[in-house]
């Protein structure tokens, strides 16, 4: 599979693709950035064809289309939506992409503010595993480990160096493409195995999110395990501690969400650059009630 574009890519030649992508929430519309900057042509699209969209499709040129129709003849498709939303794609939302096609899946598994509890994924397979299964074609796992503001541009001509980002896939010639495309966004690719292993990428593994070189990153795979921490689980003794578990954890993201509109407003910050500033403060051990706290109060990050 994927030969011809194999093929260019084993010869060290960039080549422009045809890339859709379905969502265009804060990871696939910093993808559509990326890659209309590149000189792909882009083809985006969500649930709800909102103005949003259009807004997006206007800023960065990319074709404005529905989740029904924005594959077709394309050679990457990027999936970049919440999980439990793969349940409600069009059954025949691939049956026109270009015979080699890569399916990419950008998304993580979150139990309790969002996605709900899904059986065989909390039972251990590997959610691009679940998404797989569902959707009827290959994926590659990639763009899943980093946090959203790394996609951006400000926040990338800050950094000191290209972080690394795994990907995962059966197949080594999509992941050479997938591995371009990495490239292109402006992280290292770190082959991370085969899908069956995607789970060392996951939320909760010392992989996710952490900002690391490649042999950070290659060290971090190797040291996961595959248990399911309780903040990536939804599973509980009893639907009322699991209920109080969602509560909760809505209820953080809810105020997470407000601090960092908080700080943008009272300092002029871009979201992607609030939402750095505020992780990083997570980073240091502080509690994150204190944290919030003092965000509320005094409008910044000491």
């Amino acid at each position: 599979m994927f030969k011809w574009l194999y093929d260019k890519f084993q010869e060290g030649r960039l080549f422009m693709m045809k890339i859709a992508i379905i969502g265009t929430g804060n990871i696939g519309g910093n993808l559509a950035r990326i890659f209309t900057r590149k000189g792909h042509t882009v083809s985006i699209a969500n649930s709800s064809n909102s103005q949003a969209l259009h807004e997006l499709a206007k800023e960065t040129g990319a074709t404005p289309s529905t989740v029904q129709d924005v594959a077709k003849g394309a050679d990457v498709i990027i999936v970049s939506i919440p999980t439990k939303g793969i349940l409600n794609l069009p059954a025949e939302f691939l049956a026109g992409i270009a015979p080699e096609a890569v399916v990419i899946d950008t998304g993580n598994y979150y139990p309790l503010h969002r996605d709900g509890a899904i059986e065989p994924i909390e039972k251990g397979l590997p959610e691009s595993r679940w998404v797989e299964e569902q959707i009827k074609h290959p994926v590659i796992k990639a763009f899943n480990a980093t946090n959203w503001y790394n996609l951006t541009e400000e926040i990338q001509s800050q950094l000191p160096g290209r972080f690394a980002l795994p990907v995962s896939g059966d197949d080594p010639a999509a992941k050479a493409i997938v591995s371009q495309l990495v490239a292109e966004a402006g992280f290292d690719p770190v082959d991370a195995g085969g899908l069956d292993e995607s789970w060392r990428q996951q939320p909760g593994s010392p992989a996710y999110c952490t900002d690391l070189g490649v042999e950070d990153m290659r060290k971090a795979l190797a040291q996961a395990t595959k248990e399911r921490k309780p903040e990536s689980s939804g599973i509980r003794s009893s639907e009322e501690e699991l209920k109080t578990a969602q509560e909760m954890q809505k209820a953080f993201f809810a105020t997470l969400d407000q601090a960092i509109q908080v700080l943008t407003e009272a300092n002029q910050w871009t979201e992607a650059l609030a939402t750095k500033r505020l992780i990083a403060q997570f980073m240091t051990g502080k509690s994150p009630e204190a944290i919030l706290g003092h965000v509320f109060e005094h409008k910044r990050l000491d």
